[in-house]
């Protein structure tokens, strides 16, 4: 039987916004898709069968916490996570990430260095590109060590506009 995860969707600044949960925690958070691109890309990565809840109380706790972050009112996400896949490398990256002060950012290089393989800065950017959780692990703060913006799944445009909400300074 496939694992039953509870999503909604929200307007923000980026269009709508869609998350998704298990029974332990935020398991996607994503947005620039259609309801159906959604429904397709959770059976893909997760194989779970979908529920709209919409007044499942940590959904409505995640919509709350990224309205205020958007609107500059929150600062630090106080929500439980759930990495339904990635590897024990990709895990502690993200988990790393979610050190990262807003408004500043870390190199790869930095993230390679907390997680003990130093020559891994690469790495750090291909777990980025399989980061489920965006926002609130967030992969936006990690940019190269010059201070330019790097790569982003999420859409270059999307890291600059996170960044700049955020009031970071970086090489533009």
């Amino acid at each position: 039987m496939k694992q039953v995860l509870k999503y909604t969707v929200f307007p923000t600044p980026l269009g709508p916004m869609y998350a998704a949960a298990s029974e332990a925690g935020v398991c996607r958070v994503t947005s620039g898709v259609t309801d159906e691109a959604f429904a397709t890309d959770m059976l893909n990565r997760f194989d779970a069968q979908l529920a709209f809840v919409p007044d499942d109380r940590l959904l409505a706790a995640v919509e709350d916490q990224i309205t205020r972050y958007f609107e500059g009112k929150l600062k630090d996400f106080d929500l439980p996570v759930d990495f339904l896949r990635g590897t024990s490398f990709t895990r502690q990256v993200w988990t790393a990430q979610q050190a990262i002060p807003y408004g500043q950012w870390r190199s790869y290089k930095w993230v390679a260095e907390q997680v003990r393989r130093p020559r891994a800065a690469r790495a750090v950017g291909q777990a980025n590109s399989c980061n489920d959780i965006g926002l609130l692990v967030p992969c936006h703060r990690v940019i190269t060590s010059d201070g330019r913006l790097g790569g982003y799944g999420g859409r270059p445009e999307v890291k600059a506009f996170l960044l700049d909400l955020e009031g970071t300074d970086y090489n533009r």
